[in-house]
């Protein structure tokens, strides 16, 4: 959970970042910053819940420009060897991550590290290894959910998931009520019950095609097919894998944890041709993973691990809940700033009285 006070975000982050105080108490590091994509050119954002974890170009550029001029971005092999005690990293040491795989990715981002000479670790779902993009199905349940007229009933007996008068105010926690229900279902069986609430939301069969005949649709809501992951390893990014099909993983059965987990890296190196050593949580909040997954994650031979909250330097380190911070579309540059120099999470800690990541790590 974010808060961020108008006072915060406009007066008080933007007076530390100039002077310099942000980056000189800075604590231990390194940091791990996390994107989820960037707009396409031409997207037109719809809903702040569906797009707010991606950025636009223009900010990932000021990101990246002050990380170049205060902070020591390094590869991702470098945090490897760090993280497992072969090497030291200088001070205010930054490494870059991006989950989910989508296209823009590929079209959008990678351009942009180009262009400032960085790499970054990626995190791929096994729907990367298909021969042809498909969306996330969240997304897609999202999607759905803001196309249905309103009130909304659906009936999944075989799932047991019932829901009634949804009005478009309660929409989003109708939805991740659905995401959580849904999850304990393999990719196959999800994908069917998919199908039937496209129906009963009575939209078209071919609902979806937009996506795929849309150029910038596609760009923003696909996933990199084979082809595409290949491309972004060939652009001398690295690749770690992300769960074979998105689930909120603390609501899954063992058996079918240790699938989403183990599989997702065999039939990624399958491809890739290369080791795939590191893991991204789905979602990889403390409501979405717990120790159950931390162990399972080093069972299927991952070197380490990466959450989705709880960065910045200074944080508590542990390798297979490795912390992030987590950007959003709505995250000004002082703010920023603020997360990756630990600011953000001491002060939440302070008015909170916990660590976001302390119950799953056990701190």
């Amino acid at each position: 959970m974010r808060f961020v006070s108008p006072a915060l975000k406009h007066i008080i982050f933007p007076a530390l970042s100039r002077s310099g105080y942000l980056r000189c108490t800075a604590g231990a590091g390194p940091a791990v910053v996390t994107y989820h994509g960037v707009f396409p050119a031409g997207y037109e954002v719809r809903d702040p819940a569906l797009d707010g974890n991606l950025v636009h170009t223009d900010s990932l550029r000021r990101q990246l420009r002050l990380l170049r001029k205060r902070y020591h971005v390094i590869s991702p092999e470098d945090f490897l060897l760090w993280s497992e005690g072969e090497m030291s990293l200088p001070p205010r040491s930054i490494l870059l991550t991006c989950d989910d795989a989508l296209q823009n990715t590929l079209s959008e981002m990678v351009p942009v590290l180009q262009e400032f000479g960085l790499s970054c670790l990626f995190f791929a779902t096994g729907a990367s290894v298909d021969e042809t993009p498909s969306m996330l199905w969240y997304e897609e349940l999202y999607l759905m959910l803001l196309d249905a007229g309103e009130p909304i009933a659906l009936d999944l007996s075989e799932a047991v998931i019932s829901v009634r008068a949804a009005v478009r105010q309660v929409k989003h926690a109708c939805w991740w009520s659905l995401v959580e229900q849904l999850s304990q279902f393999d990719r196959e069986l999800r994908r069917r019950f998919l199908d039937q609430i496209r129906d009963q939301l009575t939209l078209p069969e071919v609902w979806e095609t937009r996506f795929v005949h849309s150029s910038t649709l596609a760009s923003r809501f696909l996933t990199l097919d084979r082809a595409g992951l290949l491309q972004l390893a060939a652009a001398g990014m690295s690749i770690g894998a992300h769960s074979l099909s998105h689930p909120v993983l603390s609501r899954v059965s063992d058996d079918m944890a240790w699938r989403e987990i183990s599989e997702s890296r065999s039939v990624l190196e399958k491809v890739l041709g290369r080791t795939v050593w590191a893991f991204g949580y789905p979602f990889g909040n403390a409501t979405t993973v717990t120790a159950r997954d931390l162990r399972l994650a080093e069972q299927a031979g991952f070197r380490c691990a990466f959450m989705n909250a709880g960065g910045g330097f200074g944080a508590k380190i542990n390798r297979f809940a490795l912390p992030r911070v987590h950007v959003t579309a709505d995250m000004s540059l002082a703010e920023f700033e603020a997360h990756i120099s630990g600011f953000y999470r001491s002060l939440r800690k302070r008015l909170m009285g916990s660590d976001e990541l302390e119950a799953v790590v056990g701190a």
